[in-house]
């Protein structure tokens, strides 16, 4: 309906910083392992991955992020990787 205001529920969530990893390698890894447990997540980096994915070091880093609802569950599920 024009005009009407979404619900809360109905928002997209926003996605926040849970690590920054030197390589959008690793990045992927631990997005490999939200990605099983049914966790969204993005992946922002400035490599272009010219080589491949994941063949050269990010030079700001590889962020993951993940919904702001599930930080605590992601943080969890990679902890103590790379």
């Amino acid at each position: 309906m024009i005009g009407r205001k979404k619900d809360k529920e109905q928002r997209p969530s926003a996605f926040v910083e849970l690590r920054v990893f030197s390589s959008r390698m690793e990045a992927e890894m631990a997005q490999e392992i939200l990605n099983r447990a049914g966790v969204p997540s993005i992946i922002q980096s400035d490599d272009i991955a010219v080589f491949g994915p994941g063949h050269a070091t990010a030079p700001a880093g590889a962020k993951l992020l993940v919904r702001q609802e599930d930080l605590d569950l992601a943080g969890r599920l990679i902890e103590g990787i790379v």
